[in-house]
């Protein structure tokens, strides 16, 4: 895998470049979050360029998941993306600082298992230490065929979090893939089972 920064050349793709934020007057740097790309060999007879991006879901949650009520909730901790409000989460942010960039960077040797066949995306996990529990650190991603550039994929970090009660029934019977297999099958047009 050869790193290389992104050709940046769409509004949506800019979009993805978050600006810092303050929580209870904490500067949150979300740099670790800016759009990568790299270079891999799938033997196509081409190098193929996979565009990383992250969502908001990486440093937030749901309104729904808050345990307070919606006006309860201090607007400073209310996050926009263009599209929902979610609630910013301080274990979210620090775990992605601390574990998300390693984790994305080394997709190629990481255990990958097929959360949902249907839409489909994918999740890796991590074993960590949060609150002095050892805890499963779950990212959630889907990979698609790039429809403005040839040559390339967008890999989106759907969401990334501490699994509170576990594995689901499906995550853990999903079938596993190797992140090569996944980059060409995506890449050809095939459908990924599990």
């Amino acid at each position: 895998m050869q790193l290389e920064l992104p050709t940046i050349d769409s509004p949506t793709e800019v979009a993805h470049r978050f600006s810092d934020i303050a929580y209870r007057g904490i500067q949150w740097d979300l740099s670790h979050l800016d759009p990568f790309a790299f270079r891999v060999d799938l033997g196509l007879g081409t190098d193929i360029t996979v565009l990383v991006l992250y969502s908001c879901h990486c440093f937030s949650h749901s309104i729904q998941w808050d345990k307070r009520l919606r006006d309860a909730i201090p607007a400073h901790e209310v996050y926009f993306d263009g599209r929902e409000h979610r609630i910013l989460n301080p274990q979210r942010y620090e775990l992605s600082r601390r574990f998300l960039p390693d984790m994305v960077s080394n997709l190629s040797n990481r255990r990958i298992t097929i959360a949902n066949e249907k839409m489909p995306n994918f999740v890796t996990i991590e074993n960590v230490n949060a609150d002095g529990t050892a805890s499963l650190y779950a990212v959630f991603f889907e990979v698609k065929k790039d429809k403005s550039r040839r040559c390339r994929l967008v890999l989106r970090i759907q969401s990334a979090y501490l699994l509170d009660s576990g594995l689901t029934n499906r995550q853990a019977k999903g079938g596993k893939i190797a992140f090569e297999t996944l980059l060409r099958s995506t890449y050809l047009g095939k459908r990924v089972r599990g």
